[in-house]
């Protein structure tokens, strides 16, 4: 249920599918003898699943601590939150959103939940501290007000059929887009925009439905960056091959009005069709804005990925495909990136992985005798300020606290 719920998906594609310190690794791929120098891409250097799922336990003498040795600090949550998305906005607060409908606050020091909404939060975004727009199952809802501690938020029609938002992202206060998708039938997806372009004499920008493509999709990630532009990533099924389960990824490059499809990978070690992507589970624009993420698992059943850089400032990208895991293992959730050799992957059962260029690397997160295993469910905030969110979890990377 949870897996659905974090893209509003897998219950509906499967119900038609029906009707028709720790171990270091070689990075993602499949495995293969340890890599103990060089400095290798991602996909060269072996699988985010060797990194091992030792959480190595820290202590002191003086008790439990507040942060792991590699800077993994832990913050307290009201109780009983399942936390799906989470925003920095750049001058000291986080924001995030929960499964239980609660928008939470964070001013640098403790968590308070800011509104109780009671229906299910998916996604959240912002141009600054006083613009916020936020997804859930009932839409879109937008938060303003004279400073951060005193927003209201309020709901936002916006056109085309209903559907809960799962994700929103934009360049600005005035270019922002949000992707979403029904959890029933009939399968409905849609693509939204919020653009200064629709201001009509002096007023506010409006939302308007983006019509991308003749196929059915339903649309379940939007991302991108001011070079790349935006890039948008859902699944739908595909008549020519049989009507089975694809996922779909188009972009519309900076200054192009209209979007175009990206050939995601296949899996180089399975050579027939099972090995194109099949379901997804999360898409991300590296910080700064020179690489793509789409995480998902083949139809040969391999959790993997495909990372898309560009060594021509955005304008074309080079497709790589890498796996995370083996399909037995524990489901990684949720990607981001810093940079191409800054990537962190986290999943159930507390498991959190980091790229760091050369290998990948289970992060030490416990600060105590016992591994945390909670599940993860989002990855966000910015550079030198990531969070890493989840079932009643809330990690604060501080770099600062990282210990040699």
């Amino acid at each position: 249920m949870r897996r659905f719920m974090t893209l509003g998906i897998t219950l509906a594609l499967a119900a038609m599918a029906a009707c028709a310190g720790s171990d270091e690794g070689n990075g993602i791929g499949p495995l293969t003898d340890r890599n103990d120098a060089g400095t290798l891409s991602p996909a060269e250097a072996g699988a985010a699943d060797d990194a091992g799922d030792a959480d190595a336990a820290v202590t002191t003498d003086a008790g439990q601590r507040e942060c792991s040795t590699e800077g993994y600090c832990h913050t307290v949550l009201p109780k009983s939150q399942t936390l799906r998305g989470v925003w920095s906005d750049g001058a000291g607060v986080t924001w995030a959103v929960s499964e239980q409908g609660a928008i939470l606050r964070y001013d640098g020091s403790a968590w308070s939940v800011h509104a109780n909404l009671g229906e299910a939060l998916w996604s959240i975004w912002g141009s600054g501290p006083t613009d916020i727009w936020i997804g859930g199952a009932g839409g879109l809802l937008h938060g303003e007000g004279a400073s951060s501690a005193s927003l209201v938020f309020t709901s936002v029609e916006a056109p085309g059929p209903s559907t809960p938002i799962l994700s929103i992202w934009g360049t600005g206060a005035g270019d922002v887009w949000a992707t979403g998708n029904t959890n029933s039938f009939p399968l409905v997806g849609r693509v939204l925009h919020y653009s200064a372009d629709t201001a009509k004499d002096g007023g506010a920008p409006r939302w308007s439905q983006e019509d991308v493509t003749k196929e059915q999709v339903l649309w379940a990630r939007v991302f991108g960056s001011k070079a790349s532009g935006v890039w948008i990533a859902g699944s739908w099924f595909n008549p020519a091959m049989g009507s089975r389960r694809e996922i779909m990824v188009l972009r519309r490059s900076a200054g192009a009005s209209d979007f175009a499809p990206e050939q995601l990978p296949r899996d180089p070690d399975t050579p027939t069709d099972r090995g194109d992507f099949e379901l997804l589970y999360d898409a991300a624009v590296s910080i700064d804005g020179a690489s793509m993420w789409i995480l998902g698992k083949t139809h040969g059943t391999t959790p993997a990925y495909a990372s898309a850089t560009s060594i021509d400032g955005g304008q074309t990208f080079t497709w790589t495909f890498a796996r995370t895991s083996t399909a037995t293992d524990p489901v990684f959730n949720a990607i981001g990136a810093v940079s191409t050799n800054a990537v962190w992957v986290v999943g159930d059962y507390g498991r959190l992985r980091h790229w760091n260029g050369s290998k990948w690397k289970q992060g030490v997160i416990s600060v105590s005798k016992f591994p945390l295993t909670n599940p993860f469910y989002a990855v966000g905030g910015r550079e030198g300020d990531l969070w890493f969110v989840g079932e009643d979890i809330a990690l604060h990377r501080v770099p600062s606290k990282v210990e040699p």
